[in-house]
């Protein structure tokens, strides 16, 4: 299995190294700039996944799967155009699976942090999953451009966003504050790459796996879950 990764090893220096970069990453002020901050606890944490994250499925299904994903990550591109669909046709469409996708920035793609605003605006219209695949499939032209944002309007439009109320949030940075937020949970969570796909909120897997390895262990969820 592949992924994008930001840290090899979760220690204390490299924690430190990822709060001074994620606090670089947006003008906004971020909370990892606080000195001392509390360790979580699992209710905050649960409170903030609920939050941020896009879901698709029913609230009712047996298994729940967090997606913490980067736009600009090629690995997740490739979990994306490669695997989702056999996912959502055996899981999420049947009801077996509830999937939340928390979008977060890595740290280390270009245009990857105007790309999570965009699909949080997208969002704000009730179209994040067509922004997502558009984001996504486009994934090459946005981030080799050095005017990206053009782009980004184009593919909200094309996802079905109204493009006045688009701009607005763009021009308002309005989701900027979502975007750090999320970059704050990954980082809490000690997720250093992506895909990372947290499993019933307990378990997690990173990287790309094989589709028919995912199918498989999905599968093994559902059905223990049943039990």
């Amino acid at each position: 299995m592949s992924a994008c990764r930001t840290l090899p090893v979760p220690t204390r220096r490299a924690l430190a190294a990822v709060a001074l970069l994620l606090a670089a990453m947006l003008p906004a002020r971020s909370s990892l700039q606080a000195q001392g901050m509390p360790a979580d606890t699992r209710e905050a944490q649960n409170r903030a996944i609920d939050t941020l994250g896009h879901v698709l499925g029913l609230a009712s299904a047996p298994v729940e799967v967090v997606e913490f994903m980067d736009f600009g990550c090629s690995q997740c591109a490739n979990f994306t155009q490669q695997s989702f669909e056999p996912v959502y046709r055996e899981f999420i469409r049947t009801g077996q699976v509830k999937w939340r996708t928390i979008p977060f920035v890595l740290g280390r793609f270009r245009h990857a942090a105007l790309a999570a605003e965009a699909g949080e605006c997208a969002a704000e219209q009730g179209r994040f999953l067509a922004m997502h695949e558009a984001l996504i499939a486009q994934q090459r032209e946005w981030s080799a451009s050095d005017a990206p944002q053009p782009i980004f309007a184009r593919l909200a439009k094309e996802s079905g966003a109204n493009p006045t109320k688009y701009a607005d949030c763009v021009r308002t940075q309005r989701m900027r504050s979502r975007v750090i937020a999320a970059k704050d949970l990954a980082l809490r969570l000690q997720v250093y790459g992506t895909p990372t796909f947290v499993l019933q909120r307990q378990r997690r897997v990173l990287g790309a796996v094989p589709t028919d390895q995912f199918l498989e262990m999905l599968r093994r969820e559902v059905a223990e879950a049943r039990r």
